[in-house]
């Protein structure tokens, strides 16, 4: 780099020096040398890699299960000028004819290395010498059976999406786009069997923000999945500490017992996620009535059902006192 800028530096300082004519001159004599060596450099063959587009029409009933490529590899050899042409050009193209190339019986649509090679000649210059082409041939398979729409699966993977301390992620909100897919199979009976499709594992941690994101979606062995990606959303919202009293209830309590508590209710404090917090309570604290101890006057009080988004619940007291009323 450093060779080049002094030598640029020593070229405009010998310039500079030289009157209009001289200057003149010594540009033409370089134009000169460059227009020779651009044309020696044109006439002498080249070796390079184009860009083919593949175009494959295919009648509407049928679905590929695995995509034909929509471009190949080809490595040429021509001319210097040939390339140079080719900027100006637009991109070669080839179509497929899918009756042509088509094996109903195996649901296959094949192009060997020869048909390949000989759709490509069509669309270059004949001149022009095919060295070689990547992918060398085209097979895909195909079905004409309808599609299946199915749900996405994404519950089995929710445990991953690890949120910071004092964040929870909101399982009740996690959204996917599309909530489902088509499927497409060879075959009808691996079709039935297909009721849901799952999303890839994915390993989140400290998550303090919603979390979206473009997720692929597991593949199926011969099984074609349209789209085969969606956009997964996970809440991530702050825990919010509430505090309020409930009432105390009694489990197992038999017929003709009424258990009474003193006090009747408890003060709780619990953490819950921004969104719930104006909802209604979902918690209960319990005596068990299996639990009393007749020799005291106090029994055990604990949490009974509690919403999963519920956590770090804390009751004011671990006991009350009782009176049993028979009747």
């Amino acid at each position: 780099m450093g060779w080049f800028k002094d030598t640029g530096m020593k070229a405009l300082r010998m310039i500079r020096k030289l009157s209009s004519k001289e200057t003149a001159l010594f540009l033409f004599f370089v134009c000169m040398a460059s227009g020779f060596w651009l044309l020696l450099a044109f006439n002498n063959n080249m070796t390079h890699d184009i860009i083919v587009n593949v175009k494959t029409q295919k009648p509407t009933n049928v679905t590929f299960i695995q995509e034909p490529p929509a471009t190949i590899t080809v490595t040429i050899k021509d001319r210097g000028l040939f390339f140079l042409k080719s900027f100006f050009r637009s991109t070669p193209s080839i179509e497929i004819n899918f009756e042509r190339y088509s094996d109903e019986k195996n649901n296959t649509l094949e192009v060997s290395s020869s048909q390949l090679m000989s759709e490509v000649r069509k669309a270059i210059s004949r001149e022009t010498s095919i060295i070689k082409i990547h992918p060398e041939t085209i097979k895909v398979q195909y079905t004409t059976i309808p599609g299946k729409k199915v749900p996405i699966n994404w519950e089995d993977n929710i445990t991953n999406f690890v949120p910071d301390k004092q964040f929870v992620v909101n399982p009740d909100m996690v959204t996917t786009s599309p909530d489902s897919v088509m499927v497409y199979a060879m075959d009808r009976s691996t079709l039935h069997d297909i009721n849901e499709v799952d999303i890839i594992t994915v390993e989140v941690d400290n998550l303090t923000k919603t979390y979206t994101r473009t997720i692929k979606l597991k593949p199926i062995k011969d099984v074609r999945i349209i789209p085969d990606h969606i956009t997964l959303t996970v809440p991530v919202e702050p825990l919010i500490r509430k505090e309020q009293d409930v009432p105390i209830s009694v489990r197992n309590q038999p017929s003709g017992v009424n258990i009474l508590t003193f006090p009747p209710s408890v003060h709780v404090s619990y953490l819950l996620p921004q969104s719930k917090y104006k909802e209604p309570i979902n918690l209960t604290v319990v005596v068990d009535y299996d639990d009393i101890d007749p020799s005291t006057n106090k029994v055990n009080i604990k949490v009974g059902e509690v919403s999963g988004a519920y956590s770090d619940v804390v009751l004011s007291v671990d006991s009350v006192n009782y009176v049993i009323e028979r009747y």
